[in-house]
């Protein structure tokens, strides 16, 4: 049991992230009163006096375990203001204090938020130069140097798409199918197994009335339409009518061979045929995900997915006879049992099938996947996400492949990231504005989050219901909350 004493400040939401840092099981408790010395104890003070301090303290009863201490003139900052400035040496102090409890020096430092190239995009606006943004993640935030070098990489691709008027005038649409053919055990998406028809088909008669009144709000505002993404879920599922009805409430707004990329998430491979291939085909899909995750059939079958590694390489090349142009393939690094070699195996059959991207995610603990409640222990492993990205990289770059996008999540396995890599000028679009928070993204159907831009770098969210019921109900609540927002942005 942690317990964190807290004086000079209430930033408990900041200490609760720097602990899952490095630790997703231990039990904790926050006091802002008096040191008690007793148990394993870690004193976090702020000063603001003449020069704002900070200092974090690591106690095993009475007995001092570690220190640390920075002051404002030891911070260099991407952005000025001094609530920034007191959580920075908050977290830090307490950032070097658990680091050296637990002898674990995380790549991406002090840092635990989605965005880490949002970083280098915000400095460059505000013309610092490489140097001055490499200190910043080097000395404020303690970002490792590869780290640093991937970020760059991956902003030389991205910043192709960053024009802040373009930006500004296009927004990218959204549509969540949430249905699947089975729950796997790592995810926590809203989604529902094995729907009647029926409940299918009335979920979208609301989701076309949502597109459609969408797509108006957003023409009446002026807005160019940029990307299409259909994720879920498993889109997949449907079949060709319901497919058809979708495409077909966009055609009503749009021709759509003018939209520049449109993205259907065709992820399982027990869920496709010809038939469906050739429909979305015919709706002018440009990008398809076929998504393997592993290339392992016992981790499939162990983690809920009901297809083998071979279908997955069927669908595939099922999905090239057909004409796709541009696919992506997903995996997961940290999935129950499977060590580095299980991810060479996995890459090395992967990017021998040549998809234009690939997409990898590391295994973050959901709260309410089954996988999280059925754990007894949810294990960092630094040292093996470490060895799998190593993997990855070596694999995706002599194959010709580039990193193009990050992000990172709460709870994630070895404190790392999720990681795009694309062939030369086949990135997907909609990964970069979106994750980057360029465009404005419209969402629509249950549980989909609509990010709108309201001023200059400000965005507003709107998120959808999660229940089927509160969806149907409500979908004019969610409109009109939409038209208020993007009436603001005008």
């Amino acid at each position: 049991m942690f317990k964190f004493y807290l004086s000079g400040h209430d930033y408990e939401y900041e200490v609760r992230n720097a602990l899952r840092v490095f630790d997703l099981n231990a039990d904790y408790e926050i006091s802002h009163g008096s040191f008690e010395g007793r148990g394993l104890s870690l004193v976090s003070c702020l000063d603001e006096g003449e020069t704002i301090r900070a200092e974090a303290r690591l106690y095993m009863d009475k007995d001092l375990l570690y220190e640390s201490c920075f002051k404002a003139d030891d911070i260099v900052l991407e952005k000025h203001g001094v609530k920034k400035l007191k959580k920075t040496l908050v977290i830090k102090t307490i950032h070097n204090v658990l680091k050296s409890y637990y002898k674990v020096e995380p790549d991406y430092g002090i840092l635990t938020g989605v965005r880490v190239a949002k970083i280098l995009i915000i400095a460059r606006r505000q013309n610092k130069s490489r140097e001055e943004i490499n200190e910043i993640l080097t000395n404020t935030y303690e970002v490792k140097e590869e780290k640093i070098k991937l970020l760059w990489d991956i902003l030389k691709i991205e910043e192709k798409y960053i024009d802040d008027k373009t930006n500004k005038s296009n927004y990218n649409l959204y549509i969540g199918i949430p249905f699947c053919p089975s729950k796997c055990t790592y995810c926590s998406f809203t989604s529902f197994v094995n729907c009647p028809e029926k409940k299918i088909n009335s979920y979208l008669d609301i989701l076309v009335f949502e597109i459609e009144k969408t797509i108006a709000l957003a023409i009446k505002r002026k807005l160019n339409l940029h990307t299409v993404y259909i994720g879920g879920g498993t889109p997949s599922l449907l079949n060709e009518d319901q497919i058809d009805r979708i495409f077909k409430a966009i055609n009503k707004h749009y021709d759509l061979s003018e939209i520049r990329e449109i993205t259907f998430e065709a992820g399982r491979p027990d869920t496709l045929n010809k038939g469906k291939l050739v429909c979305l085909k015919n709706n002018l899909v440009n990008r398809i995900s076929i998504n393997p995750q592993t290339m392992n059939d016992y981790t499939l079958s162990a983690v809920g997915r009901k297809h083998l590694s071979s279908e997955i390489v069927d669908a595939y090349f099922l999905a090239r006879e057909i004409g796709f142009k541009t696919i992506n393939m997903d995996l997961i690094l940290g999935l129950p049992g499977e060590d580095e070699e299980d991810v060479r195996k996995t890459i090395e059959i992967i990017s021998g099938l040549s998809p234009e991207n690939i997409t990898v995610h590391t295994l973050a603990y959901k709260k309410l996947s089954e996988l999280t409640k059925e754990s007894s222990r949810l294990n960092k492993d630094y040292d093996l996400i470490n060895k799998m990205h190593a993997v990855i990289n070596e694999v995706c770059r002599d194959k010709g492949y580039k990193p193009y996008y990050m992000y990172r999540q709460k709870n994630i396995k070895g404190n790392s990231e999720n990681i795009g890599y694309t062939k030369e000028g086949r990135e997907c679009i909609y990964n970069m504005v979106m994750i980057e928070e360029l465009e404005t993204i419209l969402g629509c159907g249950l549980g989909a989050s609509s990010k709108i831009i309201i001023g200059e770098n400000k965005h507003e969210t709107i998120r959808n219901f999660k229940s089927l019921e509160e969806y149907g109900k409500r979908i004019d609540e969610i409109i009109s909350k939409k038209q208020e927002l993007l009436e603001m942005g005008g």
